[in-house]
């Protein structure tokens, strides 16, 4: 049987995701004439459940990929060890917007704590994330075949989920994108993930699924398919 090598879709689309939804989040908290408090409860509850897959995404890594790299290429160390030291230093800003996203959801903080929060925490994840794309995934193709990237996504990040938790996350990474955008950036369509693209590009527009709905941010598109159109190399 043909070994292919690794294709992490999931990872380029959950981190398009976060970049996403940290720029949809600052584009709501700076939206003229406020928030009301629903919205902004919904929005609190959002981060969470962000930086709450963030965590569990990390873990996975520190546990499971960075291990099983440095076995196949013991000479892959100093990146590896680059990433866990990203990870960490990412721990402090994360702790920093969940705390203002919960009181945001309680009503006992102002928007400005959460943007000061996005400023802490943007800077520090998004370097890591194109750290992680340009160092880190090339090592991931090179030593992986696909099946067993498939064998740790499901040890590490998908065994546990319930069938809601796995759709509502589904959901999530899809929202914007398109098949187009993953195939320009050399990424395969993965079996489950073909048939939920184009049902799903679109999720943020649909009033009371998402906290954007019917907002300017429901409009702010993956950065998958941003980065094609002006020509930014993944």
């Amino acid at each position: 049987m043909k070994m292919t090598t690794a294709d992490p879709v999931t990872m380029a689309l959950f981190h398009a995701a976060l970049r996403r939804d940290l720029a949809r989040a600052r584009a709501l908290l700076g939206a003229p004439g406020g928030l009301s408090v629903r919205r902004r409860r919904r929005l609190g509850r959002h981060l969470l459940w962000m930086m709450t897959q963030l965590r569990w995404h990390h873990e996975g890594e520190d546990h499971g990929l960075w291990p099983l790299l440095l076995e196949r290429d013991p000479d892959s160390w100093a990146v590896l060890e680059e990433m866990e030291r990203e990870h960490e230093a990412i721990d402090g800003p994360m702790l920093q917007l969940e705390e203002a996203s919960r009181g945001l959801v309680a009503g006992r903080a102002h928007p400005r704590d959460v943007l000061a929060a996005l400023d802490a925490l943007e800077p520090p994840l998004v370097a890591h994330l194109e750290h992680e794309e340009r160092a880190g995934l090339p090592i991931v193709r090179r030593v992986l075949t696909h099946e067993e990237w498939q064998a740790f996504e499901r040890r590490e990040w998908i065994e546990g989920y319930t069938v809601p938790d796995t759709l509502r996350f589904l959901r999530w990474i899809c929202d914007g994108v398109q098949e187009r955008d993953l195939l320009g950036r050399g990424l395969g369509v993965a079996g489950p993930l073909r048939p939920m693209l184009g049902s799903l590009a679109g999720s943020a527009r649909v009033p009371g699924l998402t906290v954007w709905a019917g907002t300017p941010a429901a409009r702010m598109g993956s950065p998958l398919g941003m980065a094609l159109r002006e020509g930014v190399a993944p």
